[in-house]
């Protein structure tokens, strides 16, 4: 058998080397930078050129436009003056800030009272009603009363203005006028409506519509400016009443 050492011989230099390696201080040797070849850089060069080809990211970008510095002046001033204005109405309401929420409050109150109030709604919805009118809509069907009625009109009419009456007579021919488009279209006529609201209504069957505003105009006249019809007004809305009735066969 060869020679053998003892025990303690080997383990020292062992244990000497594991102590080296971990005592505070001692730097272990640096790993290899590996050198990139030039085919790995060529690969690389390649695969960058690939990705920029498709345009899938955002590899140029455009210098940010410079702002004009006049255009900055003048939404400076904008600003301070915006900024003025609020900073004036605060030294108006400063005096009144702590009763402010108080009387907006009764504000509040006072507009809830009124929209409640049926004169008030009636005048809005008036008003809506008349910004918004119904223009797409138009008459689907002549207008045409009925011969009895047409007799029985005319016969009072001239009955009035055979005693002088006018005044009368034209406006029992604007009110029987209204009440035939009534019973035509119940939709049309609405209690609000003054009588140009229904002249102007799309409703309104165009073949009627120039004897209605000759009857509304001399009516107008005389409810309004207090000026008397007189027989050439009464003529005059009779032979446009005529006229409508013959256009639609009745006379």
């Amino acid at each position: 058998m060869g020679s053998s050492r003892p025990l303690g011989e080997v383990q020292v230099p062992l244990l000497q080397a594991q102590s080296a390696a971990q005592a505070p201080g001692t730097a272990m040797p640096a790993a290899p930078v590996p050198v990139a070849s030039p085919s790995d850089l060529a690969a690389a060069k390649r695969l960058i050129a690939q990705v920029n080809g498709r345009h899938d990211i955002q590899t140029a970008f455009a210098d940010a436009p410079k702002p004009d510095p006049k255009t900055m002046a003048f939404w400076h001033k904008v600003g301070d003056a915006i900024a003025g204005f609020f900073h004036a109405v605060g030294d108006v309401f400063a005096p009144i800030a702590p009763a402010l929420p108080y009387l907006l409050y009764g504000l509040a109150i006072l507009i809830v009272v009124l929209l409640l109030s049926p004169v008030v709604r009636l005048f809005i919805s008036t008003r809506f009603e008349r910004l918004f009118q119904r223009h797409h809509l138009v008459a689907d069907a002549p207008w045409r009363p009925s011969r009895a009625a047409v007799a029985a009109l005319l016969s009072e009419i001239d009955a009035l203005a055979e005693r002088g009456e006018y005044d009368e007579a034209v406006h029992l021919l604007l009110v029987r006028s209204v009440a035939d488009i009534n019973a035509f279209r119940p939709d049309l006529v609405r209690p609000h409506y003054s009588a140009r609201d229904i002249l102007i209504h799309p409703l309104l069957p165009e073949a009627a519509r120039p004897a209605f505003r000759a009857i509304v105009q001399w009516v107008e006249k005389s409810y309004f400016a207090g000026l008397r019809v007189g027989q050439a007004g009464f003529d005059a809305c009779r032979a446009a009443y005529m006229d409508f009735l013959r256009a639609e066969g009745l006379a």
